[in-house]
């Protein structure tokens, strides 16, 4: 009977029940202290698996803080006139909540010196594509020398007191399905700015194309480390956004992103989600922060959300970015990676619990003669102990995760180069030519050889993790 009890004690799954929930539950709290908010056990395990990481543009790849940079009108040169362009503009784009709308009634405002615009009537917004609207007392915003009320339609009309306009604000394709004709010229005006990575918004007043404004958004400092850094892990990276090729693939450049997908619709973003996740070359995450993209971070495997996005976003994703730190995205990856090698370091130490404990309180040694004639049995108090003992070890485990610490973007290891190589480096990547630097064979065994031992081979800088023809190549790390 004794035995029974003991075997009763020994055999109790506690160790096993606590090896996955402990880990899960310092997993999560760890993540919470370093800025990575993770909902529950099941992202943080599917993380691990993740092999595509998808990024929207605004707001993600960027900051999110877009300001006008260049305005451009058509048949209009008069400064009044610009002036009062800007203001229809202004006082349309301000029934919207897109972030390139706020960049416009924010300039609008600085532009005019106004705290208030116009009025806005019958406003329709189609995702994608811009708005409609109409815009009235943006008159009473100007205090004009001569009096007099401009009107954008034509020099000969007569200005009038609360004139009504019809506005038209998007891309090309929105005044092309509104079948307005595109003026002579801008399309060489729109991939100028385009080229630079700017978007640009088209404006047409009275059924005129009659101007388009360019808007500038700063990529995050740390967009170009993580997009790297994931690449390093084996990580495919992917850009998916509703502007335009030209732009997209500036920004995505910057970064370092290969494959991009623009001019997508709103939901189209989910479709592609779709497609990747279609291919089974692993899990697929996305990385968003706008309404538009709720569809999309509720359909991928493990939604990301930067924290200063909509609410929205927040509530649609599995993991939520307080810090708003791209390189978090790696974070939540490789906090994944280290929870789940942990549970699978507790089961191992419960399994072999069991397989040596389980035996010896069934009465193994029994048979077994000791020269003192005791009989080697573990009584039920002994086993109640090694039982004990079994679940604070899983325990004990699980809290070394709080010794995690996050990965280091790969330009850490840039200082702690020879000062020759890190000026060399510099000098090819502010020159505009480090692609064609490091695929010069004499340039870059000169940069090998800059390198302590070195001896021009290749083979100190493969150990090193800087290996040309890949992503950790000499001209990515400049």
């Amino acid at each position: 009977f004794r035995t029974a009890i003991s075997v009763l004690c020994i055999a109790c799954p506690c160790a096993l029940g606590l090896a996955t929930p402990t880990a899960v539950m310092v997993g999560t709290g760890r993540g919470a202290s370093l800025g990575v908010l993770i909902k529950g056990g099941e992202p943080l395990e599917t993380a691990r698996k993740v092999k595509t990481v998808v990024f929207d543009k605004t707001g993600t790849l960027t900051y999110g803080k877009p300001k006008v940079v260049g305005v451009q009108l058509f048949d209009i040169t008069s400064t009044i006139r610009r002036r009062v362009f800007v203001g229809v503009i202004g006082t349309a784009e301000s029934g919207s909540e897109h972030p390139l709308a706020k960049a416009i009634v924010d300039f609008a405002k600085q532009e005019l010196a106004a705290e208030q615009l116009g009025r806005v009537f019958d406003f329709e917004a189609r995702p994608g594509f811009g708005l409609k609207c109409s815009v009235t007392h943006v008159d009473q915003v100007f205090a004009f020398r001569d009096n007099r009320t401009p009107s954008l339609a034509s020099e000969r009309d007569k200005p009038r007191a609360n004139q009504k306009y019809a506005v038209l604000v998007g891309n090309r394709k929105w005044m092309e399905k509104n079948e307005l004709e595109i003026p002579m010229g801008a399309d060489e005006a729109m991939q100028e700015f385009e080229r630079c990575g700017q978007t640009v918004v088209m404006a047409a007043i009275d059924g005129k194309v009659s101007g388009m404004i360019a808007i500038a958004d700063t990529v995050r400092d740390e967009a170009a480390d993580a997009v790297m850094m994931m690449r390093n892990m084996g990580i495919e990276c992917a850009m998916l956004t509703g502007d335009n090729r030209i732009t997209a693939r500036a920004i995505a450049g910057k970064v370092g992103i290969g494959q991009v997908h623009a001019e997508l619709l709103p939901q189209h973003k989910e479709t592609k989600v779709k497609e990747l996740q279609a291919r089974k070359k692993g899990c697929v995450a996305f990385v968003g922060d706008g309404i538009n993209d709720s569809p999309a971070l509720a359909r991928a495997d493990v939604g990301i959300a930067i924290g200063s996005g909509t609410n929205i976003a927040m509530d649609s994703a599995d993991v939520v970015l307080v810090n708003d730190n791209l390189f978090d995205v790696v974070t939540a990856i490789d906090l994944s990676k280290a929870t789940v090698r942990r549970i699978h370091i507790n089961f191992f130490w419960a399994i072999i619990y069991n397989i040596v404990a389980i035996p010896i309180a069934a009465g193994v040694l029994l048979p077994v003669d000791t020269p003192s004639g005791h009989i080697l049995v573990l009584k039920p108090w002994m086993a109640s102990v090694a039982m004990a003992i079994s679940s604070v070890t899983v325990v004990m485990s699980s809290l070394f995760l709080k010794l995690y610490k996050k990965p280091k973007p790969r330009r850490a290891f840039l200082p702690n180069l020879p000062t020759k190589l890190k000026r060399a480096l510099s000098g090819s990547a502010a020159s505009g030519s480090s692609q064609r630097s490091a695929r010069s064979p004499n340039r870059r065994s000169a940069l090998y050889s800059l390198l302590p031992g070195a001896a021009n081979s290749e083979e100190s800088l493969h150990s090193n993790g800087y290996a040309p023809g890949n992503s950790t190549s000499l001209a990515s790390v400049a």
